[in-house]
């Protein structure tokens, strides 16, 4: 599988695992949240962490919160990664060791290896993003190419630097692409469910 989607899935099989221990299977109570950041992100565990991340105040959290969350937290050890090699001149060794770290991380440096190949190294070129697309996200791709979403996608994206893609926006796509695929996955446990009843 693509390095992307690959991350993706990860993040989405973490949530999962920890939000089916107990109560609504898919969101995180403040138990659930906690076992989730202690296992999984060690370096993010903090106390108040219910109160950061439950945007809507329900006191649970669902998984377009965690993916907000997660998109925080690259961001953060993206501007990390930069001022290594800024201040270094070499990229930072991660100490990955969970599977929510090594997608984190997958993120960073796959964004890094297609970024600043037609000129600045911090954003990714339209053709740039094309590329990243195509090798590393190969199931949104064709969805994208093949009608107009793309143009009005990199339209969105683009406001700021014009042809240009940086590293928040990219997260920003890859969040975006999560939820869709937290979406279509909780649309086949309900079909699966309704061919179980009409049995």
């Amino acid at each position: 599988m693509a390095a992307v989607e690959s991350a993706v899935y990860n993040l989405l099989g973490v949530f999962h695992k920890y939000s089916a221990e107990e109560g609504d299977n898919l969101k995180l109570n403040r138990s659930e949240l906690s076992t989730l950041l202690a296992s999984e992100l060690p370096c993010c565990y903090r106390d108040d962490a219910m109160a950061m991340l439950d945007l809507d105040g329900d006191g649970q959290v669902d998984f377009m919160e965690f993916i907000e969350f997660i998109t925080d937290i690259t961001t953060e050890l993206q501007d990390m990664y930069l001022n290594n090699i800024r201040r270094y001149k070499r990229p930072p060794k991660f100490g990955a060791q969970t599977r929510s770290e090594k997608a984190i991380v997958t993120l960073i440096k796959v964004f890094y290896k297609y970024a600043g190949k037609g000129g600045n190294p911090l954003s990714l070129e339209t053709k740039e993003l094309r590329q990243l697309l195509r090798k590393q996200m190969p199931t949104l791709y064709p969805c994208l190419e093949g009608n107009s979403q793309f143009k009005e996608i990199l339209q969105n994206m683009d406001r700021r630097h014009p042809g240009q893609v940086d590293f928040k926006e990219f997260m920003s796509l890859v969040a975006n692409f999560a939820v869709a695929v937290e979406s279509s996955f909780l649309n086949d446990l309900d079909s699966d469910d309704e061919e179980e009843f009409d049995e």
